[in-house]
């Protein structure tokens, strides 16, 4: 570069653009969820789509357009209902399902872990606000407790929620250490 009509040598480093990470494939890393009264909520990244493959435009479009109208500033996750385990507790939510959480409580929801914080509040109840119109998802967290056992019986479901963030990539400094 040249700073006062000087030549000068500088090293800059580069780190992850990390939008851009949604619309890649990780590999060996665990999915991300939260198992809430059979109701599974996961981000949106390229493999959910690849496996998913949701129809509705809504999440095609968060998905699409996520850096280009860059989406991931209001949302730096985009959490969505992607399934359903049938339960008592759930039985008239299947409209809901491939929907995007906006907020829970009043709170905004711009990542999985404000999903897991919103729901490990004490509350009466859980109104759960998605993305459009529509009227909220309602949950009492009394029958949620309920169709938690439930669900680790009938659908193997051991663990409620993986929070984890993918493990970054080891560089080549960290190789050269062990």
């Amino acid at each position: 570069i040249l700073r006062d009509k000087q030549p000068r040598t500088v090293s800059l480093e580069l780190g992850t653009v990390w939008p851009y990470l949604y619309l890649a494939h990780a590999y060996d890393v665990k999915p991300r969820y939260i198992v809430y009264g059979g109701l599974v909520f996961q981000p949106l990244t390229l493999d959910l789509v690849d496996a998913f493959q949701p129809t509705d435009v809504r999440i095609r479009h968060y998905f699409d357009y996520f850096v280009v109208e860059q989406i991931y500033l209001e949302h730096p996750e985009v959490v969505i209902l992607t399934n359903i385990l049938p339960d008592p507790t759930n039985t008239y939510l299947a409209p809901y399902r491939s929907s995007i959480v906006d907020e829970v409580n009043g709170k905004k929801i711009r990542k999985l872990d404000d999903l897991a914080a919103a729901f490990a509040e004490k509350a009466d109840r859980f109104v759960v606000r998605m993305i459009g119109d529509g009227p909220p998802l309602v949950l009492d967290p009394k029958e949620v407790e309920s169709a938690r056992e439930r669900s680790k019986t009938r659908y193997n479901v051991v663990i409620d929620q993986n929070l984890e963030e993918q493990p970054s990539k080891p560089t080549p400094a960290d190789q050269t250490k062990s």
